[in-house]
């Protein structure tokens, strides 16, 4: 399996969740991003993670971006907050169309990558293991 890793800037992310470069900047400060610093740079992996959470949370969940900071990040982040208020987990939450779109580019991305991370926690080795 070859994976490969897309830079984004500023445009593509924009276009990507669909709103303009200047509405982007309104979205690091409550995503908790730091945007690249020269014209044209690229966001780090991370960044793009967690605007793809509130991206997420403002479309699907209806989140504020002040209800975003005052009950997403405190309670530590978007997959709690979808388990405490939903009762259930991130993955089931993203994966029913009763509760988002399912065409959608950004879903897609953030269920593989959940997808992956289970596969890479799931290896059945753990340090109790070894011993």
């Amino acid at each position: 399996m070859v994976c490969i890793k897309l830079l984004h800037t500023r445009t593509t992310l924009s276009e990507r969740y669909g709103v303009t470069t200047t509405a982007m900047k309104a979205w690091y400060s409550p995503a908790g991003v730091i945007p690249p610093m020269k014209k044209g740079g690229y966001f780090k992996e991370i960044d793009i993670e967690r605007l793809d959470y509130f991206y997420v949370a403002t479309r699907f969940c209806k989140l504020t971006f002040k209800e975003y900071e005052r009950n997403v990040l405190p309670i530590g982040g978007l997959p709690e907050y979808i388990l405490s208020y939903h009762k259930i987990p991130l993955r089931d939450f993203l994966s029913d169309p009763k509760y988002v779109d399912q065409e959608d580019e950004v879903v897609s991305e953030v269920l593989r990558r959940l997808e992956n991370d289970a596969a890479y926690q799931s290896s059945g080795f753990t340090v109790e293991s070894a011993a």
